[in-house]
């Protein structure tokens, strides 16, 4: 449980820091040329790295029927409405929206899955969503720049990601995540390509296709969000969703809400204000109730079993 723990809070921080990347990336291109660059440079190096036999990749029809639900979901309709949504939104705001996850996945547990949170387990997520719900309500009072728009498409985005946590978990036991993850990236990259392309060429602007390069700060988001984000992030969700429930690992995505606003902070000068702190208490103390009560049920289990002569 502990190195899943530690995987949890590092995918966390990884996809908290993508929301600050994506804002910079936004200022040299289109929302959708962004998504489109970030999969298809994340397609290239899953690519090159099996021709280099560092990992294998193996897909087959039954593959790809199994995870065709799931890329619907993420990267399709999540990253989609994700990246319009930040277009519209303060960094801090976007993470804040995305760390509703948690209480959607919850609530599709209930719905759908035998793997439903313990009541003590479901406070904890109540409690670290009200944090985010108490920051997001204290936004709308102070920040000049709330979107409604901008709120209702993150809600979107993190609905496809609740799903999407809810599918992977159920492909577990069938395919590998370096399969799941795969998929997603070539899915993404064929998509969303397709999709900028296709602006480029109605607005007859295909010439551009190439400038955002030459633009430094974009070579590095689109760096962060394609390798760092996409693979290795992708990769280590789907792995923890191989070994633990999804209201489980759902619940790091409230980690990547606190991330979200330190980078806001820090590098878009964005404003830190007295309730982001009793939010961001509120957040992980529900965050580690999950972990711990998670903990003692597993020994209370183990203390139930019978112990063999």
């Amino acid at each position: 449980m502990t190195k899943h723990v530690f995987i949890g809070f590092t995918y966390a921080t990884i996809f908290g820091l993508t929301f600050m990347f994506t804002k910079i990336g936004l200022n040299s291109i289109h929302p959708i040329g962004l998504i489109a660059f970030r999969f298809t440079i994340a397609s290239l190096v899953l690519i090159i790295l099996h021709v280099l036999k560092i990992i294998r990749i193996q897909l087959t029809k039954k593959h790809i029927a199994l995870i065709a639900p799931l890329v619907f979901f993420q990267p399709i309709l999540g990253f989609s409405s994700e990246a319009f949504g930040i277009n519209f939104s303060q960094s801090s705001e976007a993470g804040m929206m995305i760390a509703l996850i948690p209480i959607i996945v919850a609530v599709l547990s209930f719905l759908f899955s035998h793997e439903k949170p313990s009541l003590k387990q479901s406070l904890s997520i109540v409690l670290s969503v009200s944090g985010v719900i108490f920051i997001q309500l204290m936004n709308v009072r102070t920040v000049s720049g709330f979107s409604l728009i901008g709120a209702i498409l993150m809600f979107i985005s993190a609905f496809a990601a609740a799903s999407f946590n809810m599918f992977s978990r159920k492909l577990s036991t069938k395919v590998s995540p370096v399969q799941i993850t795969s998929l997603m990236m070539f899915t993404g990259a064929i998509v969303f390509m397709s999709w900028y392309a296709t602006i480029l060429v109605l607005n007859q602007d295909l010439s551009s296709f190439f400038q955002p390069f030459l633009s430094i700060s974009f070579v590095f988001s689109i760096f962060y969000l394609g390798v760092i984000a996409s693979i290795i992030g992708f990769f280590l969700v789907n792995y923890n969703l191989k070994h633990l429930p999804a209201h489980i690992s759902s619940i790091f995505a409230n980690v990547a809400t606190i991330t979200s606003i330190i980078a806001g902070v820090i590098f878009l000068d964005e404003v830190l204000y007295w309730y982001h702190l009793l939010g961001a208490l509120m957040i992980i103390l529900g965050v580690l109730g999950v972990i711990l009560f998670r903990r003692k049920k597993e020994a209370s289990i183990r203390l139930k079993q019978p112990i063999k002569a």
